[in-house]
């Protein structure tokens, strides 16, 4: 593995270069992501040995995690209920579709496609007991204890999202018409935007592919929080499914599995390696970072990181 010293150079050097792209845009379809700093560019790497790298603008930019937080009800559910269950109201193959398709769901359908697209993460939303507030409950405790901080919910954001979701709520009903969602299918919503609301830094972010990187140990700690096979499951899944529509050909490109958000985040896992963020809002057609995927091309392509072959786990 290169040094951290290395390391840093090269992460300087991919933002660096990453800055100069004006390409993409932000998405401006949720209002209040259209109000974002459009230039704010950070990428940090969170090795397995418990470094902690960062450049641009890591210190003091902030950005809702959108679906890159989809990870986190796969992993709590997983951790909780195991793959039998969570895989009988969710598939875990690519859609070839965009996140968010709801074609997919009449001519596949019941189940979501996987958890990772917007039908996915709305019915691991519904699969959690209670009330709205017991189930945002949920998602904070599993948050604090993947991102290592607590992790506020941006409430403008979140309404923001609650007003423009039609897309989200057709859905939703075509889930709950299914038989994979029950009870309100607007109590279920509010929890998914709570989920996509989280915020935080690249650093919360890589702390949570470094878990994932490191066998689901905290790096630094010895401190295991998660089941080797949950760490499998949501690293496969990561590769095949977590950039949508474009999951193949970022692949082929980086080799790392990855998971992306409309906000401009992308959180990666090099195994046994590290883990790690880059987020600058300015998005492709298919919701992906611009600039993100400028700077983990060049950390893939300088580190050595494609198809790390170390062991993810201790």
């Amino acid at each position: 593995m290169p040094e951290p010293d290395t390391i840093q150079s090269a992460l300087d050097a991919a933002v660096q270069r990453a800055r100069r792209n004006r390409e993409g845009a932000p998405a401006a379809y949720i209002p209040e992501l259209a109000n974002v700093p459009l230039e704010r560019t950070s990428a940090a790497v969170h090795l397995t040995s418990g470094d902690y790298l960062a450049a641009g603008d890591a210190a003091d930019h902030r950005f809702t995690f959108q679906s890159a937080a989809k990870l986190l009800p796969l992993i709590g559910l997983l951790e909780e209920r195991g793959p039998v269950e969570v895989f009988g109201f969710v598939g875990s193959e690519p859609s070839g579709d965009s996140f968010g398709s709801v074609a997919r769901l009449e001519t596949h359908g019941p189940k979501p496609a996987n958890p990772l697209i917007n039908s996915g993460a709305i019915s691991l939303c519904g699969q959690l007991p209670g009330t709205v507030e017991r189930r945002v409950a949920w998602i904070a405790r599993w948050a604090e204890k993947l991102y290592g901080a607590p992790v506020p919910i941006d409430e403008q954001v979140r309404e923001s999202e609650r007003g423009s979701a039609d897309r989200n709520r057709s859905i939703a009903y075509f889930l709950k018409h299914g038989g994979i969602i029950s009870g309100d299918v607007e109590e279920t919503l509010s929890v998914y935007f709570a989920l996509c609301s989280l915020s935080g830094t690249v650093r919360e972010s890589a702390h949570l592919t470094a878990i994932l990187a490191h066998g689901g140990i905290v790096p630094g700690t010895g401190r295991r929080v998660l089941s080797k096979q949950t760490v499998a499951i949501v690293v496969a899944i990561m590769a095949t499914c977590g950039m949508y529509n474009e999951s193949g050909n970022y692949l082929v490109s980086t080799g790392m599995p990855a998971k992306s958000g409309v906000s401009g985040i992308i959180v990666a896992v090099v195994p046994g390696v590290a883990g790690v963020a880059v987020s600058s809002p300015r998005v492709n057609d298919k919701g992906g970072s611009v600039r993100g995927h400028m700077i983990l091309r060049d950390l893939s392509r300088n580190l050595g990181w494609r198809f790390a072959v170390a062991s993810s786990g201790a």
